[in-house]
């Protein structure tokens, strides 16, 4: 089963530019009992023992992230660590000082002071888990993985050339009888040489005299 990437063109309001980007579409989902099965698969484990060991580690290691450690889950370092976010601008100090005076006209509030460290409090911050997966599993899977181009992707005329249209197994001939457009020689299956008119249909005799597209290829004159 191959990736499958369609192409989008996008436009770039602060470089002016347009930009074709891909992106991933239409992913299966391999739902958790599926999972356990296939890594217990040739293991001497059963689905049953993987799913215990699983659910065991969902509800033991943000306990363990929670006391401010890093968990290392894999021979090859797949690791998960606590995170922290939060910020505040000097924008948001300020309408955040003016909603405090407008509640409290009494209070002496310099709603126009400089940003300072302990303007961000504890209550401002979140706390999130972040993974660090291994580069191995990264160089793994790239060498697995390939694409397929699955929808209809152009690119603009550059040069004089025309533009790029990509199907999966795409007919890239528009001539359904397999032949080419009347140009003075006889397209796939068609008759001999038709030097003066256009190309009768596969296996047919043309009766107008004078085209020259009979089966034996004449000289086009009536013999009548």
């Amino acid at each position: 089963m191959a990736l499958n990437v369609q192409f989008q063109k996008l436009h770039n309001v602060l470089t002016k530019e347009d930009i074709i980007v891909p992106r991933i579409v239409n992913q299966q989902t391999l739902e958790f009992n599926d999972l356990c099965e296939y890594l217990a698969d040739g293991s001497t484990v059963t689905a049953a023992d993987v799913s215990a060991v699983m659910k065991q580690i969902e509800m033991r290691l943000p306990l363990i992230l929670a006391l401010n450690s890093k968990v290392v889950c894999s021979p090859e370092g797949l690791t998960f660590r606590p995170k922290v976010s939060g910020s505040i601008t000097q924008s948001q100090l300020k309408a955040k000082l003016e909603a405090k005076l407008a509640a409290d006209p009494t209070l002496d509030i310099d709603v126009d002071r400089a940003l300072a460290l302990s303007d961000l409090t504890i209550s401002d911050l979140t706390a999130s888990i972040a993974i660090e997966l291994p580069k191995k599993w990264d160089e793994r899977f790239q060498s697995k993985a390939q694409f397929k181009r699955i929808s209809k992707s152009t690119t603009e005329e550059n040069g004089g050339d025309e533009n790029e249209t990509s199907y999966e197994n795409e007919n890239q001939n528009e001539n359904p009888s397999g032949g080419n457009e009347n140009s003075g020689t006889s397209g796939t299956g068609g008759s001999n040489e038709n030097p003066g008119g256009t190309n009768p249909e596969p296996g047919t005799v043309n009766p107008e005299p004078g085209n020259g597209g009979g089966n034996d290829g004449g000289d086009g004159t009536d013999e009548s």
